[in-house]
């Protein structure tokens, strides 16, 4: 354990000894005490006063009012190359403004001398490395239910464990998600979904996960009927989730990819289940999604054609592999196979086998790759030769496609002797 005096910057400390000169009182809380008990580097700082911002801002003309509302008024200053954020008591006194903080392990404050001030525990929480709630009611998480979704990202960050009262209150109040703007959400849910401890909080907190993605409620305990499932579908999705590399396209794609299974449900004769053109119906959803939490383009389409094509069977021909990376960008190929891999592990075990056949695929798919992009001419050998507009690109995809499916050399002199046999 850390020692409970810290030493504050300089730049920090002549800041807090200002506003203080001034006749009022100031502190260092939040993240930057919490983590220098922890012993993890944080240079977010964050002070408090019960100076009013208006007054603040005539004495540090520099301050920026960044937001002044009923609940909070907060101003940022840079100093030393540093963002340094003021707020106004949570109340009138700075024990009152702690005790009105999310978690006891940020409910933490220190002197301009550094003496760390805790009212609620902060500390023997951090000691015990656990999460829990200043207020046991939940009161903090309705007043921001965000902090729905920060209560498993700082457990996961720190590697702490969130107490029971605090997993029931997450539970129950995960509804109020819905009044939180989309964009805050996303920003927490990507670097949950980026966790080494992924299917622990999808399983454990489902209903948080639920609330953002409804349609994954519908795939929950949903039976799949199958030989080569032995999970339910929402269980299924949380295997492959967990099992692609911490990258956030796999990631949402993982997520995603089977949530239209529900939808196209079927039984047969053998009472067998299927899901045709499923993929279809995952990429209606997570589509719906990506408008709603505002996704940028470039991860709307990587993670819309992750999903698209994870179900197709794929052609080891290089006829086939060509015509495929007409309508999927090569440069993530080794997303698609990592995608299909993941979600191959997390079926029966029985069948693991198809992982032979799939890496063999994914070699033939990368050797096409390779070879393509060893292809470097352009289009201005064919001007020299009096080609115009669009014949010149169905020319270049011509000698392409030949070049590929090993009928013609990617030699210049013989792509000229081509052209001009095939053209003129």
């Amino acid at each position: 354990m850390a020692n409970l005096t810290m030493i504050l910057p300089s730049h920090l400390k002549s800041l807090m000894q200002e506003v203080i000169a001034a006749g009022y009182e100031c502190y260092l809380v939040g993240g930057a005490v919490r983590d220098y008990i922890i012993n993890v580097e944080n240079k977010d700082y964050d002070l408090t006063t019960n100076m009013p911002l208006s007054k603040l801002k005539e004495m540090l003309p520099a301050l920026t009012i960044m937001k002044e509302n009923s609940h909070r008024n907060t101003g940022v200053i840079r100093a030393n190359n540093y963002d340094i954020e003021f707020s106004s008591f949570r109340g009138t006194t700075l024990k009152e403004d702690l005790e009105n903080r999310d978690f006891k392990m940020n409910a933490l404050a220190a002197t301009t001398s550094g003496n760390i001030i805790d009212y609620v525990g902060g500390v023997e929480d951090i000691k015990n490395k656990k999460v829990s709630l200043v207020k046991e009611s939940g009161e903090g998480l309705e007043q921001d239910p965000l902090r729905i979704l920060r209560a498993l990202r700082q457990a996961d960050k720190y590697n702490f464990k969130i107490d029971s009262n605090l997993k029931d209150q997450l539970l129950l109040k995960a509804h109020l998600l819905k009044n939180v703007s989309k964009e805050r959400i996303y920003e927490e849910l990507k670097k949950i979904l980026l966790s080494d401890n992924i299917e622990y909080y999808l399983l454990e907190y489902k209903e948080i996960f639920f609330e953002l993605i409804p349609a994954l409620r519908t795939c929950d305990g949903f039976d799949q009927h199958n030989k080569y499932h032995i999970y339910d579908v929402y269980t299924h999705i949380v295997k492959t989730v967990s099992k692609t590399d911490k990258n956030l396209y796999l990631r949402l794609a993982a997520l995603f990819h089977d949530s239209g299974k529900p939808i196209k449900f079927t039984l047969d004769e053998t009472n067998t289940g299927h899901f045709l053109h499923h993929s279809k119906a995952s990429l209606d959803i997570f589509k719906k999604f990506a408008k709603e939490y505002k996704l940028d383009n470039k991860t709307k389409k990587i993670v819309a054609n992750l999903i698209s094509y994870h179900e197709d069977t794929l052609s080891p021909r290089p006829a086939k592999i060509y015509d495929f990376y007409q309508k999927y960008d090569m440069d993530y190929i080794e997303l698609l196979f990592a995608l299909k891999e993941a979600d191959i592990k997390s079926q029966n075990e029985e069948y693991l086998s198809r992982l032979k056949d799939l890496e063999l695929l994914k070699e033939k798919y990368l050797e096409v790759k390779t070879k393509y992009q060893k292809i470097t001419y352009n289009g201005s050998f064919l001007i020299e030769l009096g080609y115009t507009g669009k014949e010149i690109g169905t020319i270049l995809k011509d000698l392409k496609r030949e070049i590929i499916i090993n009928k013609l050399e990617n030699d210049p002199t013989k792509i000229n002797d081509y052209v001009l046999k095939k053209y003129s």
